[in-house]
């Protein structure tokens, strides 16, 4: 289909034209309902188990991307200043307080060697997202973890009362993954304004826009106001960009400059020159979003249907009891063609499924249905 657009509809990425090419295109997208005659195989399984956007890369990023070849074999920052002053304007923060990663899991990494190498000890909530804790203890960092509380969020009363001396840094994740729920934004603001006072307060905010939550409020501004405050966002969610890799830091400058000094890393010029146009391209965003809003309907009503425990989503995620081992259920699903999250401890018979397109789900509810209803 896409060779029925011409170059310039091509180039148009946000427009309806090049909207439906993108929607057209089976090449990228082969694993999805929506391509006509797939059939899920435990071989070739639908992916609801990584949170990756199912509609990929937008036509404005990638046309960005297949322009950068031209120049991909010289040396050089490519649009690296033109992706900076969008993402300062968007956000109101100077040029300064931003840095880029190889996707944001390199910042986590980065923070859990910078930990290390102060010897401090890492607070956070459990279960969150692991690449930074994971990384701390791999250099022998210890980690104290603080349990959620009755609704599934971070408890910051907890961490408050968790904090010792030798904590160097507090990660946050926000919304929480595998549990998609949010810290409510006064709440949040307050406690990253009295425990910056003490240590480093880190905040990932990896799924910050499929937030639809009036409660929800981005730490950025503070972040770039603050010495020690840091927050951290990745195109690799809404944006597609999971296999191009590309991750931001927000902080100030001087904190920005710390964390060059340690990582060891680069962002290479595809990802950048990708990354400049799709966060310009909001009309694919705003449909990422709709469509996340629709299978997300359909799985609500499923798990209404059969009254079965689960967490609304404030991310592109569901979070499930199951009441089975979750290693279980990810092959009962397995088997069936759908790849489904990993055990996340300590909620062990708690399932984590990622949104996919409306179709998806609309097959995903069917073997649900034949699994355990």
């Amino acid at each position: 289909m896409a060779n029925e657009f011409s170059r310039r509809d091509w180039l148009k990425g946000g427009s309806t034209l090049a909207l439906a090419a993108l929607l057209g295109n089976s090449r990228a997208n082969a694993q999805n309902m929506a391509v006509p005659g797939f059939v899920p195989t435990p071989d070739n399984p639908l992916r609801l188990g990584t949170n990756e956007n199912p509609y990929g890369v937008s036509r404005a990023a990638r046309n960005a991307i297949i322009e950068m070849f031209d120049t991909a074999h010289h040396y050089g920052r490519g649009r690296r200043m033109e992706l900076t002053q969008v993402l300062a304007d968007m956000e109101g923060v100077a040029p300064e307080n931003i840095t880029f990663s190889a996707g944001s899991g390199e910042i986590l990494k980065t923070l859990g060697l910078m930990t290390a190498f102060e010897k401090g000890r890492v607070l956070t909530a459990e279960p969150t997202y692991h690449d930074l804790t994971r990384s701390a203890e791999r250099f022998g960092v210890p980690v104290t973890r603080v349990p959620v509380d009755e609704t599934m969020t971070i408890d910051l009363d907890a961490l408050r009362a968790a904090y010792t001396d030798d904590v160097s840094i507090i990660y946050l994740v926000n919304p929480n993954n595998p549990l998609p729920t949010i810290m409510h934004k006064d709440k949040l603001r307050e406690f990253c304004l009295e425990m910056s006072q003490k240590c480093l307060v880190f905040i990932d905010e990896a799924y910050h826009e499929y937030v639809q939550n009036p409660d929800y409020e981005t730490m950025v501004p503070l972040a770039a106001t603050n010495e020690n405050i840091m927050v951290a966002r990745t195109a690799s969610k809404i944006h597609g960009f999971a296999g191009v890799r590309l991750g931001i830091a927000y902080a100030s400058e001087t904190l920005i400059r710390k964390l060059r000094d340690f990582m060891t890393g680069s962002t290479n010029q595809l990802a950048i020159a990708g990354a400049a146009a799709s966060y310009q391209d909001t009309e694919t965003q705003d449909f990422c979003r709709r469509k996340n809003q629709e299978a997300l309907a359909i799985t609500y009503a499923l798990f209404d249907k059969h009254n079965v425990n689960y967490i609304k989503s404030n991310a592109n995620f569901v979070f499930f009891e199951t009441g089975i081992e979750a290693t279980e259920v990810r092959d009962m699903f397995r088997n069936k063609g759908i790849l489904v999250g990993r055990p996340f401890p300590p909620f062990t018979t708690w399932c984590r499924v990622s949104m996919g397109k409306p179709e998806d789900m609309e097959y995903f509810a069917k073997i649900y249905e034949e699994l355990f209803a």
